[in-house]
């Protein structure tokens, strides 16, 4: 298992109680003896208990496999969802296989493995990607929408599940411009990100209460441009370790907004970033019928641009409208990334497609590792001193100050009542009753669609 910051004083210990509630077919609605007088740990979220990919793989794996099994499954749903959404925009596997690597490979991805709830929630962005094209095509389809946004909502982290529902309606919308049933197919799209949302409650409920009772609440609102992409982090895309790198948990010293190596790393690495911009080209030497002939190439390029830049938060002054927001619960803006990456992602299998088209397979094949040997190249010098490999035993034996490694929360609570348990108790309840009305109305919707 990795060892770092996050991973160490929160997850791994989350999972770990987590687990043995499961295994007692119980939830951690609220955990008595941990943070002093108890806490409510289904509500922080981050652990995924109400995800049925997480919860399934605590309970029935040994503890020291489940967590690795967690990267390992989100991991091929990552691929697997870039791979799928590539194809059915027409290209070759090779291609598409490199834009699912690409991705998963990211700087937004593999920095964070010490955040296994962000990076859980954003390997299912491509296949919400997949089932919004599709359902422009066939409409029964939109009603899987729904279970995405729970397994996105649940499997850890609601501001990348926000951030992706934002994507999906700005893709749909692009998507639809020009088609005949556009308020068809945009109100069932909408629908089913509602539905998803209804399911979620058992979740969201929580969350927000635990939210509301945190010390964050009462925080500057400055936080909320805490983590704001620096306009200079771009140039990351072609020199990822132009800032140097930090260590899991350690900022980077950025003026103004704060930053960290993870939480504002952009890169797909120098060579796939090259290869994103050759679509760019292509199009532009096609200037004749560019909306029909390059349209989902146009679409990836609004995206990837408006998405750096609401990434940009607080160095963003349209971004700022957020501090007037009352009760707005996320900072990070660098977050947004995500999507950036995704997009630069396929324009890079594209862009790929492109170059290697009149190729004969085994040039391609060749091209397609030489282009993954530059990524992992680059990652070496990242590898080197921030990913550790070593034993926890081991680790533990070089700990100078034991104290900082104790388990932490950042959600912690401004004060302990003894009717918390009751209160946090209240709110599942009530998040229960919505996501079972929910289930009742996609039921419902899905009898429909089967009965025409």
């Amino acid at each position: 298992m990795l060892y770092a910051s996050d991973l160490v004083t929160q997850y791994i210990p989350w999972y770990w109680i987590t687990s043995q509630y499961l295994h007692h077919f119980q939830l951690p609605v609220w955990v008595p003896n941990i943070y002093g007088s108890g806490y409510p740990l289904l509500a922080e979220g981050e652990i995924g208990t109400l995800s049925p990919i997480n919860s399934l793989i605590l309970f029935v794996f040994p503890f020291v496999w489940a967590i690795n099994l967690l990267y390992l499954i989100y991991f091929l749903l990552a691929f697997f969802g870039s791979y799928f959404f590539l194809k059915i925009n027409k290209l070759s596997s090779l291609s598409s296989s490199l834009g699912a690597l690409i991705f998963c490979l990211s700087g937004f991805m593999v920095t964070r493995y010490f955040q296994p709830s962000i990076i859980f929630t954003a390997a299912l962005i491509p296949t919400g990607f997949f089932l919004i094209q599709k359902s422009i095509s066939s409409p029964k389809l939109s009603l899987f929408i729904a279970l995405l946004i729970y397994l996105e909502i649940t499997a850890g982290h609601l501001q990348i599940a926000l951030i992706s529902i934002i994507a999906y309606l700005a893709i749909a919308f692009f998507l639809l411009i020009g088609n005949k049933q556009w308020y068809k197919l945009s109100a069932r799209i909408t629908l089913a990100v509602l539905l998803g949302l209804t399911l979620s409650a058992i979740q969201i409920l929580p969350s927000l209460k635990l939210y509301q009772l945190s010390e964050r609440k009462d925080f500057n609102p400055a936080i909320r441009f805490s983590y704001s992409l620096p306009p200079s982090q771009l140039i990351t895309y072609l020199k990822p370790y132009a800032f140097g790198i930090s260590k899991p948990g350690d900022d980077l010293g950025f003026r103004q907004f704060g930053g960290g190596f993870w939480e504002i790393n952009l890169t797909i690495w120098t060579v796939p970033f090259l290869l994103s911009l050759v679509p760019l080209l292509v199009i532009l030497k096609d200037p004749k019928n560019i909306i029909k002939k390059h349209k989902i190439i146009i679409i990836f390029y609004c995206l990837w641009v408006i998405f750096i830049l609401i990434s940009l938060g607080g160095f963003f002054k349209p971004y700022r409208i957020v501090s007037h927001i009352p009760n707005f619960p996320f900072r990070a803006p660098a977050r947004f990334t995500i999507i950036a990456a995704f997009c630069a992602s396929a324009l890079s299998a594209i862009g790929f497609s492109k170059i290697t088209e009149k190729l004969k397979k085994p040039v391609q094949f060749l091209l397609f590792v030489a282009v993954i040997a530059s990524i992992i190249i680059q990652q070496q010098k990242l590898f080197q001193g921030y990913f550790n490999f070593k034993n926890s035993q081991e680790v533990e034996k070089t700990l100078q100050n034991i104290s900082s490694y104790q388990m932490a929360t950042p959600l912690s609570l401004k004060e302990n009542k003894s009717d918390l348990p009751a209160t946090f108790q209240k709110e599942f309840e009530k998040g229960l009753v919505i996501s079972l009305l929910g289930l009742i109305l996609l039921l419902g919707w899905y009898a429909k669609e089967k009965s025409t």
